[in-house]
């Protein structure tokens, strides 16, 4: 048997906050002298009609979006709990080590999907791209793992299997 409702609902709640800042810093980048990342416009370009990417605000923008925030709140998170024991480390290293994978899963699995990679070239700063995507995925690993590894600390590994004994 796997995590309780309990340890599920603070997934949830900490992959929504990590998501939201994530989603704040994506938009925030530029300010900083980063790259510009719109994961939204990626993730939406193929409901925006054959067009390279979707077009900010457009509907397919806001697939992009929602498929984003879906990931990030509600698949990620229930993923990271059923492994959480497999992980090594304080909550947080665990959840930086989640948010390791995920980046590498995403640059292997759905990057190469949609046509594109690691370290593209059409990247205006390839390294930069390279570089924040990376440090983006581990700070929403850290967050989600210091907020959701909590609870699941507090739980005993063989609890689950004492109750049905």
């Amino acid at each position: 048997m796997g995590p309780g409702k309990l340890s599920f609902k603070r997934a949830v709640l900490a992959g929504f906050v990590a998501t939201a800042i994530l989603t704040i810093l994506m938009f925030l980048a530029p300010v900083a002298g980063l790259p510009r990342i719109d994961l939204a416009s990626a993730l939406g370009k193929p409901f925006s009609g054959g067009r390279a990417v979707a077009a900010l605000w457009t509907g397919s923008w806001w697939m992009g979006l929602g498929i984003f925030v879906l990931f990030g709140s509600v698949i990620s998170p229930y993923i990271f709990i059923h492994a959480y024991h497999g992980l090594l480390g304080s909550p947080s290293l665990r959840g930086i080590e989640w948010g390791l994978f995920v980046w590498v899963f995403g640059g292997v699995a759905v990057m190469t999907m949609m046509g594109m990679g690691f370290d593209e070239a059409h990247f205006a700063h390839p390294f930069a791209s390279f570089a924040s995507s990376l440090a983006g995925h581990l700070l929403y690993g850290a967050i989600l793992g210091g907020i959701a590894g909590g609870g699941l600390k507090r739980l005993p590994q063989n609890q689950s299997r004492q109750a049905h004994a």
